[in-house]
C-alpha cells in the first residue's frame, strides 16, 4: 500500500477509529488501562540523562516489562495488537501513546493534540531502571521527587494525578483495590471533589494501607491524599474542584507533555491551538463518549 504521511489528518483519524473499536466494545472499556499505558511508558523519562520516556516503547522488554509498577499492562498491550495489525508502519510507541491520548477524549476529557513520529527500540538495552514510576504508598516529598525529575512543577503533578478520575486499582495488579470515583469511565473533576469533600479513613482489610470514604465504594491512595495534606498541592486541589475547565487545560496541557518526554522535538505537539472540530464530530464524540460510558464494563 502507498506510504502515507505520518502527519495526514485522515489517516490518524482511520487509526483513531480503529483504536477506539479495540478499547470500546461488548467485551468492555479499556480506556482507563489506555491511559495507564501511556502514563506508565512515559513516565519513566529522566531529564537529568535524558533516559527513558514513550520513546522506544521499551516496555515490551524486560527487565521494564516485569516491573511490578506496570502489572496488568500486559492486557492492554495484547488489545493493541489489533491496532498493531492493521497499521504495521506504525510504531507501537505512537500506537500506546496516541490511545493514551484519543482514551482521554473517548472518555469525555479534553482533546490531547499528539504528534506521530516514535520510533521501536529493537531491544531492552534501552529500559529505563527500574523504580522511576511513582510508589502509591509514598507521601507528597516522593511525588515531587518522581516529577520534578520528568520536568514537570506542583500545578503538574496535582493535574495528572487527577486521571484518577478515570479506572479503578486491582489487588491483583497494583495490590490495591477500588475505584477514585462513582463514574470511573467518565473523565471529570469528581476526584478532586471527592478528596476534598467526603471524610478519608485507613479502610480495614489485609492489603496495602489505602484510605475509604463513609460508604466503603470509594478509595484514596496514600499518594491522593498527599495531595490533601500538603499546602501547595491543596490549592490546585482546590482550583480543579471548584472548577472543571480550569482542571481540563491544567491536565491537556500537562498530559500532552508527558507523552512525549524522551521524544525528539518533531513529535512534540505545536504550543499553536489545535483546530475546531466541525459540529457533527463534536456531537459524535459527545455520543460515543456517553454510549461508552453506559457500555459500562471494568475499566482497567
Amino acid at each position: 500500500k502507498p506510504h502515507v504521511a505520518m502527519d495526514d489528518q485522515m489517516y490518524v483519524n482511520a487509526v483513531k477509529s480503529d483504536i477506539r473499536k479495540a478499547l470500546v466494545n461488548q467485551k468492555g472499556n479499556s480506556c482507563p488501562l489506555a491511559v495507564r499505558l501511556a502514563w506508565h511508558a512515559s513516565g519513566t523519562y529522566s531529564k537529568h540523562d535524558d533516559t527513558g520516556g514513550s520513546y522506544g516503547a521499551t516496555m515490551r522488554f524486560p527487565p521494564e516489562k516485569e516491573d511490578g509498577a506496570n502489572a496488568g499492562l500486559d492486557i492492554e498491550r495484547d488489545i493493541l495488537q489489533e491496532v498493531k495489525r492493521q497499521h504495521p508502519d506504525l510504531s507501537y510507541a505512537d500506537i500506546w501513546t496516541l490511545a493514551g491520548a484519543h482514551a482521554i477524549e473517548i472518555a469525555g476529557g479534553p482533546p490531547i493534540e499528539h504528534k506521530l513520529g516514535r520510533t521501536d527500540a529493537q531491544d531492552g538495552s534501552a529500559c529505563p531502571a527500574v523504580g522511576r514510576l511513582p510508589d502509591a504508598s509514598q507521601g507528597a516529598e516522593h511525588l515531587r521527587e518522581v516529577f520534578y525529575r520528568m520536568g514537570f512543577n506542583d500545578e503538574d503533578i496535582v493535574a495528572l494525578s487527577g486521571a484518577h478520575t478515570l479506572g479503578r486499582c486491582h489487588k491483583t495488579r497494583s495490590g490495591f483495590d477500588g475505584p477514585w470515583t462513582h463514574e470511573p469511565l467518565k473523565f471529570d473533576n469528581s476526584y478532586f471533589k471527592n478528596l476534598l469533600d467526603l471524610e478519608w479513613k485507613p479502610r480495614q482489610w489485609d492489603g496495602p494501607l489505602q484510605y475509604e470514604d463513609p460508604s466503603h465504594t470509594l478509595m484514596m491512595l496514600p499518594t491522593d491524599l498527599a495531595l490533601k495534606t500538603d499546602p501547595k498541592f491543596k490549592e490546585y486541589v482546590v482550583a480543579f474542584a471548584k472548577s472543571e475547565t480550569v482542571f481540563r487545560s491544567a491536565f491537556k496541557r500537562a498530559y500532552e507533555q508527558l507523552l512525549c518526554l524522551g521524544c525528539p522535538a518533531h513529535v512534540v505537539p505545536s504550543a499553536a491551538p489545535v483546530a475546531m472540530q466541525s459540529r457533527e464530530e463534536a456531537d459524535g464524540s459527545l455520543e460515543f463518549a456517553q454510549a461508552a460510558r453506559a457500555a459500562g464494563g471494568d475499566p482497567a
